[in-house]
């Protein structure tokens, strides 16, 4: 088990002690951004040095940000060199910070290389932050409000792992008369099978979505889209539309509405969806259904922004 620990006294000159103290909010500001990357809840560090006044004695918060930033998918790994020329830093504040870095476990050097990936205290801080996040909770009170307007089975996904699929993290019941639907919580299912998992399909990327694609695909039930070219003629309609429609793809007899929502970057985080009985899922009531799905995606995408990351608190989905 690791704990935050607090950075030791440097013996300097008058000026050590605001010094200690900046290398202290340094490690509680790591904690933060870290939290914030492990959702995808990131922004240009560039442009936050370049466009937002510093407060006094948050330069070196702001460098050090701007560094780890660096570290993203498409480029995990860089030498000190290249992170001078990216941040435009002096290559002395540059060796300087991974190096205090690499020291806190938070960059980790790959010696044959001489170039530095994020650490384990990265990857440590990720696990908690995941245990900390409750996008349930989150998003409840805006499944409450579906439930309200539909009386039908409404379902919130979240997305599971590298993003190939997600999985069922919350339902609220139909409370109709007659035939319900019913979905199990923690149900996991690929993203071309029905309406919930396809939306976020839809929000990939063109490369991500190709790349998927590419795959082979199975069936869940006769009715599920494997072909691709099936598929992009029904992702195409729902980028028109906002929203998905499947008929009895994972369940037979059911008709899914779904819409997704994102992290402030644009990246998919999860679904809601409408689950109806097919006799009940007139072109009225799905048109409906979608209309409202946008709407509450766009409420959820809000609570997912960057602006309220500070409130946010764990995801049913790690």
């Amino acid at each position: 088990m690791k704990e935050l620990r607090q950075c030791p006294q440097r013996t300097v000159s008058s000026s050590g002690s605001s010094l200690s103290s900046q290398w202290i909010s340094l490690i509680l500001a790591f904690r933060v951004f870290h939290i914030l990357r492990l959702f995808n809840i990131y922004w240009d560090m560039n442009a936050v040095t370049k466009d937002t006044p510093a407060p006094p004695g948050v330069g070196l918060v702001q460098k050090t940000l701007q560094i780890l930033d660096l570290f993203q998918m498409d480029a995990p790994t860089w030498s000190q060199g290249e992170i001078a020329e990216a941040t435009g830093m002096p290559k002395s504040t540059v060796s300087r910070l991974v190096k205090f870095l690499a020291d806190r476990g938070f960059l980790t050097l790959l010696a044959e290389r001489n170039r530095y990936s994020l650490g384990p205290a990265a990857i440590d801080l990720g696990r908690r932050a995941s245990a900390l996040f409750d996008i349930r909770g989150l998003c409840r009170p805006v499944l409450e409000q579906l439930s309200f307007e539909t009386r039908e089975t409404v379902i919130l996904t979240s997305v599971v792992g590298a993003g190939g699929a997600v999985r069922c993290v919350d339902q609220i019941e139909s409370t109709r008369e007659g035939l319900r639907v019913f979905e199990q919580i923690g149900s996991i299912f690929p993203l071309h099978a029905g309406a919930a998992p396809r939306a976020v399909l839809v929000l990939l990327d063109e490369a991500e979505r190709d790349r998927y694609l590419s795959r082979q695909l199975a069936p869940i039930t006769d009715r599920t889209l494997v072909d691709p070219v099936a598929l992009r003629q029904n992702i195409a309609l729902a980028e028109k539309t906002g929203y998905v429609v499947s008929y009895g793809e994972t369940y037979e007899g059911v008709t899914g509405i779904g819409a997704a929502f994102s992290w402030s970057n644009g990246c998919p985080a999860g679904s809601l969806a409408i689950a109806i009985p097919t006799p009940r899922a007139t072109p009225d009531v799905v048109k409906r259904s979608g209309e409202l799905l946008k709407a509450a995606c766009l409420r959820v995408n809000a609570l997912l922004s960057a602006d309220s990351a500070a409130s946010q608190p764990k995801d049913g989905s790690q």
